[in-house]
């Protein structure tokens, strides 16, 4: 459960927006008392979530365990995707099928992942590129 506090201190945005959905959803196990949650918000209006001190407020008093497992989890996946789109970035191809029977080929020639060879593929050709403008520069 340590993760759970730990993973719960940040991103109360996140929060405020995954505890809404489960109650628009009707996840009677995320919460001890749904009704009571859903006639909280709607009394309270925006200042239900207002503070942070008011998320964990909220949380805590309407919270299940399995809601905090559920919120935690996902405030965790949350945390991992941003950081990977900081170093990476997606690209979403369409690939002739003969260029994809090629590439299958290659991956189970090569034991490795797509994309692990066709960044080794760029990767290789910038390298090239680099080498053969750094010849043309120094004549």
């Amino acid at each position: 459960m340590a993760k759970a506090i730990n993973t719960l201190n940040d991103n109360y945005d996140i929060q405020e927006s995954w505890i809404r959905r489960q109650i628009d959803s009707l996840k009677y196990d995320s919460f001890i008392d749904l009704k009571g949650a859903k006639s909280e918000i709607e009394d309270l209006g925006i200042a239900a979530f207002a503070t942070p001190h008011d998320v964990n407020a909220f949380r805590k008093k309407y919270l299940s365990e399995l809601g905090i497992k559920r919120l935690s989890s996902l405030l965790r996946t949350n945390k991992k995707r941003y950081i990977r789109r900081q170093v990476t970035q997606r690209l979403d191809i369409d690939l002739s099928k003969q260029a994809y029977i090629a590439l299958e080929a290659l991956v189970r020639k090569k034991r490795i992942t797509k994309i692990q060879l066709i960044e080794q593929l760029i990767l290789e050709e910038k390298e090239k590129s680099d080498i053969f403008c750094d010849s043309v520069t120094d004549d």
